[in-house]
C-alpha cells in the first residue's frame, strides 16, 4: 500500500511541476523603460537570472538576442513541459533605451519581490536577488 502512495505522490509532483508556470492572465508582470541599450539590458538580465533564478541549475536559464528586431528575451524554465517561471522581454526604443517587461509565475520565490529585484539589477547594473532600494511611500492622509 505504501508503494502506491509513493507512486501517487511522484505522479502528482511531476504533473504539478509541468503545469505550474507563467500564466498570461494572472502572473505578476511589470513593464518599465530603462536607460540602457537592449544589448546591455540583455547581459544584465541574463546575469541576474543566472544568479537569482537559476537555483544552481534547477531552473535552466535560456536567452535569445535578436539583432534584426532589436529584441531579447531571458527565461527561467523547468518542469516536464519546460514551463517558464520567470521571463524578461526586452525591446529597443532607441540606441540607448529599452522597454522591459518582466513576468514571474507568482508562486514561491517567483513573486513581486523577484520583479523588484530584476528591475533594480537592470537599473543599477548590480545583480542582487533582493531589492534593497527604498520604494516610494504613499502620501499620508491628513
Amino acid at each position: 500500500m505504501l508503494d502506491h502512495f509513493k507512486w501517487l505522490a511522484l505522479v502528482v509532483t511531476l504533473l504539478a511541476t509541468g503545469c505550474i508556470g507563467i500564466n498570461s492572465n494572472s502572473s505578476p508582470k511589470e513593464t518599465f523603460t530603462l536607460q540602457r541599450s537592449y544589448q546591455d539590458a540583455y547581459k544584465l538580465a541574463t546575469l541576474q537570472a543566472l544568479q537569482c533564478w537559476g537555483n544552481d541549475g534547477e531552473f535552466p536559464i535560456k536567452g535569445q538576442l535578436d539583432t534584426a528586431t532589436r529584441t531579447a528575451q531571458v527565461a527561467a524554465t523547468g518542469g516536464l513541459g519546460g514551463s517558464r517561471y520567470g521571463q524578461v522581454d526586452i525591446r529597443a526604443l532607441d540606441d540607448q533605451s529599452s522597454e522591459i517587461t518582466t513576468t514571474v509565475a507568482g508562486i514561491n520565490s517567483w513573486d513581486a519581490s523577484a520583479l523588484s529585484a530584476m528591475q533594480a539589477a537592470l537599473q543599477f547594473g548590480v545583480s542582487t536577488c533582493t531589492n534593497y532600494m527604498p520604494s516610494p511611500r504613499p502620501a499620508s492622509k491628513k
